[in-house]
C-alpha cells in the first residue's frame, strides 16, 4: 500500500494524489495547475501517470484546481467511477463546461495574436469532452459509506469550504491489515456566512492535509464588511470602478451576500453591481437546491422568508461577451465581480486590462493567489503586469482582504490536525513551502509520528 503525490506538492494548485491498494489505484482529486502559461500548458496536458491505470477517483470539491483536469483524464482513457457529494457533482459539471468554453475562447483570442505561420494553440479539452466525463460521476451523501475499490470503505464529512465540499475518511484493508486515512481536500473555516461549519476527521492513522494558510491567521469576518465598504466608498468618491476577481464558486456568492447587507445597512451607496460570470450566476441558483447544506441563517432566508440572499435591486447579471465588453464604457462608479479568482482565465483579465492603468479604479483581492499568477503579481505590488500579451502599468489601487478566505488558517489547521488522532504520518500538501514549514514548527509538540512535505512524484509506503 502506498501514496504517490503528483500535484499540489509544495504549491497550491493542481491537486492529484494516488493511493495504490491490492493492486488497484484510487486517485484523490484531478485538478488543473495554474501559473505560468507555458508550464500550465505542459503540466495540464500531460499527466505524470497513465490515466488508463486509474481504477476509481474521489473528488473533494468542485474548484478547478481540484476538478479541472477530469475531462482530459477521461479523454486519455480513465474509465472508473468518480465519487463525490451530489452537490459537488452538479456544480462540477457547471465548472467544467465553463472551463472548456474559456479555453476555447482564450485559444481563439491568443491565436489571433500569433505571428504568421506559427503553430496554432489548441484547448486541452472542449465542451464536447465534458459530457462523457460526467457519466462517470457517482453522487454520495455525507456520512454515507461507499466502496470505491475492493478493500476500501469511505465516507464524507462536510468540509465547510464550498457547497458540497467533503473531508474523506478511508478504511483501507490489505493482507488483513486495516489502515485509516483522512484527506481534507480543502478545509473550510467556522463562522463564515452561507455554509455550515466544517466537521472533524477522527481516529485516523494517516492524514493528507491542505496547508494553504499554515503561516498566517485570518482577520475576523467583521473586518471584511468594514474593509470592503471602505474600498467601495473610496473608489466611489474618486468616480472609479471596483474590480473584484472572484472564484465563481462560493466567493462570488459571499461577496453578493455581503454587498447586499452593506447596501441594506446604508454602509455603501446603492451603486450598480455587475456579476460578470454566467457560471457564478448558475452556481448561485444551485444553492437553493441544497438548503440542508447551508447554515441556519441562510436556510431561514431561503426557506422561511422565501428570498434569495444573493439578489438585490442594483445587481445586474452579465451574460454575453458583448455585454461584458460594454462594461468598459461605463463612466459612473460601479462594482464588477468577475472570474477567474487568480486572474489567469476568463473575463476578469479583460476588465483588468481596461482598468488597471487608471488611478481612479480599485482592484480588490479576496482570495488566495498562487505563485506565478497575475493575481499574485498584483497582490505583491507589481508596478507593471502583462495581461493578454500587453504590458500595462499598475496605477489602480490594490486592496487585499485577508478576512474572506474560505480556507482554514493556521489555528484552524492546528486544531483540526490534532483532532484527527494520534497520527503515524501527516502529509502536508496544497501549500507553499513557507506555509508548510511554519505549520510544521507549530505542530512540533503534537502527537504525530512524522510530518512529511512530499515533492512531486514522491511515493511513500504505508
Amino acid at each position: 500500500m502506498k501514496i504517490e503525490f503528483f500535484g499540489a506538492c509544495q504549491t497550491v494548485t493542481g491537486s492529484q494524489h494516488i493511493i495504490t491498494i491490492n493492486g488497484k489505484k484510487l486517485l484523490l482529486d484531478c485538478g488543473f495547475w495554474q501559473g505560468r502559461r507555458k508550464d500550465m500548458e505542459t503540466l495540464n496536458r500531460e499527466f505524470p501517470f497513465d490515466p488508463k491505470s486509474i481504477d476509481a477517483m474521489i473528488l473533494s470539491h468542485a474548484h478547478i484546481d481540484h476538478s479541472g483536469n477530469i475531462p482530459n483524464l477521461v479523454k486519455q482513457g480513465f474509465r472508473g467511477k468518480i465519487y463525490c457529494t451530489k452537490a459537488t457533482a452538479q456544480i462540477t459539471e457547471l465548472m467544467l463546461e465553463d472551463s472548456a468554453r474559456v479555453q476555447v475562447y482564450d485559444v481563439g483570442y491568443l491565436n489571433k495574436k500569433l505571428p504568421l505561420g506559427a503553430e496554432p494553440l489548441q484547448p486541452i479539452y472542449t465542451p464536447e469532452d465534458v459530457a462523457p466525463a460526467m457519466k462517470n460521476f457517482v453522487g454520495v451523501n455525507y456520512h454515507e459509506e461507499f466502496s470505491p475499490l475492493p478493500g476500501v470503505k469511505a465516507y464524507f464529512r462536510d468540509a465547510g469550504h464550498v457547497l458540497g465540499s467533503a473531508l474523506t475518511t478511508l478504511e483501507l484493508v490489505e493482507k488483513g491489515t486495516v489502515t485509516r486515512l483522512g484527506f481534507t481536500g480543502d478545509l473550510g473555516r467556522k463562522f463564515l456566512p452561507i455554509l455550515r461549519d466544517p466537521e472533524q476527521i477522527k481516529a485516523v492513522d494517516y492524514l493528507i492535509s491542505e496547508s494553504t494558510y499554515g503561516d498566517r491567521l485570518h482577520d475576523t469576518l467583521a473586518t471584511s464588511y468594514i474593509d470592503l465598504a471602505k474600498a467601495i466608498n473610496d473608489t466611489y468618491a474618486r468616480g472609479g470602478k471596483v474590480i473584484i476577481p472572484s472564484f465563481a464558486l462560493e466567493r462570488a456568492q459571499e461577496l453578493l451576500y455581503i454587498i447586499h447587507e452593506l447596501i441594506n445597512q446604508k454602509a455603501i451607496p446603492p451603486l450598480f453591481v455587475y456579476l460578470d460570470s454566467p457560471l457564478a450566476q448558475r452556481i448561485s441558483e444551485a444553492f437553493s437546491d441544497y438548503p440542508d447544506l447551508l447554515d441556519e441563517e441562510t436556510q431561514k432566508t431561503f426557506l422561511e422568508q422565501d428570498k434569495d440572499p444573493f439578489i438585490f435591486t442594483t445587481l445586474r447579471f452579465v451574460e454575453t461577451p458583448e455585454e461584458s465588453k460594454k462594461l468598459n464604457n461605463i463612466k459612473q462608479p460601479c462594482v464588477i465581480i468577475s472570474a477567474s479568482g487568480m486572474c489567469e482565465f476568463g473575463r476578469v483579465r479583460h476588465h483588468l486590462k481596461n482598468s488597471i492603468a487608471d488611478k481612479k479604479n480599485t482592484v480588490v483581492i479576496v482570495g488566495f493567489m498562487a505563485e506565478n499568477t497575475l493575481g499574485r503579481r498584483l497582490l505583491e505590488g507589481a508596478k507593471e503586469v502583462n495581461i493578454l500579451n500587453e504590458k500595462l502599468p499598475v496605477r489602480a489601487k490594490i486592496v487585499v482582504l485577508n478576512s474572506l478566505s474560505a480556507h482554514a488558517d493556521q489555528n484552524d489547521l492546528v486544531k483540526f490536525i490534532i483532532g484527527a488522532g494520534k497520527l503515524k504520518k501527516l502529509f502536508l500538501v496544497h501549500g507553499e513551502e513557507n506555509a508548510m514549514a511554519v505549520l510544521t514548527d507549530k505542530l512540533a509538540d503534537a502527537p504525530i509520528g512524522e510530518i512529511v512535505r512530499p515533492g512531486k512524484g514522491d511515493s511513500i509506503k504505508l
